[in-house]
């Protein structure tokens, strides 16, 4: 009796390995399902984006340009493909066609990096309103971005609203006490405030660091 039930086992066994098995599509293993389903396919849209990236971390610029192009000839709305295009374009020098390349992408689309590019570009065009306000939410969150910081400084002091770019060179300078360059700015923006006392000083610790 149970060399029987040994044998009975073994068989069904056996035959839950057996290649016929193995072949039936319904008892595939979950992973093999997985990877035929339709889910898991990568459109062409995806490929190419993704193309474009690697080409333009690779800065074969002119390259990635063209695949941008390709895609918003087909897809003139995708929002990815017009975001990465105004990049390129922003970096390869071409502010002019980057801004008109943002033109009607909703601000809220943009991730960081998007939305100071878009901040560059507004002082790229002397346009310095939307800049600061892009700069100012951006710092709000991440208030020990000093470069931001800066730019936002340079903007504050060439809109002559001394009193916020000196209040923004101190802060930097709080962190960076060694940067003669970022001094010697707000050296300069307390002269044009007419602090000329405080500039004197200021320029002059600049020479001599």
């Amino acid at each position: 009796m149970r060399t029987r039930t040994i044998v009975t086992g073994f068989i069904a066994w056996a035959l839950f390995l057996s290649p016929a098995r193995a072949a039936d599509p319904a008892v595939a293993s979950p992973s093999s399902t997985a990877a035929r389903s339709p889910e898991a396919d990568i459109s062409d849209t995806a490929a190419r984006l993704e193309l474009a990236k690697v080409l333009t971390y690779d800065k074969k610029y002119a390259e990635a340009m063209e695949v941008y192009r390709q895609m918003l000839a087909t897809e003139p709305g995708n929002l990815d493909a017009k975001i990465g295009l105004s990049e390129v374009l922003y970096w390869t020098g071409n502010s002019e066609a980057a801004a008109a390349m943002l033109n009607g992408v909703p601000e809220d689309k943009l991730d960081d990096k998007g939305k100071l590019m878009l901040a560059d570009l507004f002082v790229a065009k002397k346009d310095y309103e939307p800049a600061i306000q892009i700069f100012s939410t951006y710092l709000d969150r991440k208030p020990d971005d000093w470069v931001v910081r800066l730019k936002l400084a340079d903007v504050q002091s060439w809109t002559k609203r001394y009193p916020e770019a000196i209040a923004s060179y101190e802060a930097i300078l709080n962190a960076r006490p060694h940067d003669r360059q970022v001094r010697r700015k707000y050296g300069m923006v307390l002269s044009w405030a007419g602090q000329n006392e405080k500039a004197a000083e200021q320029l002059r610790q600049s020479l001599n660091e």
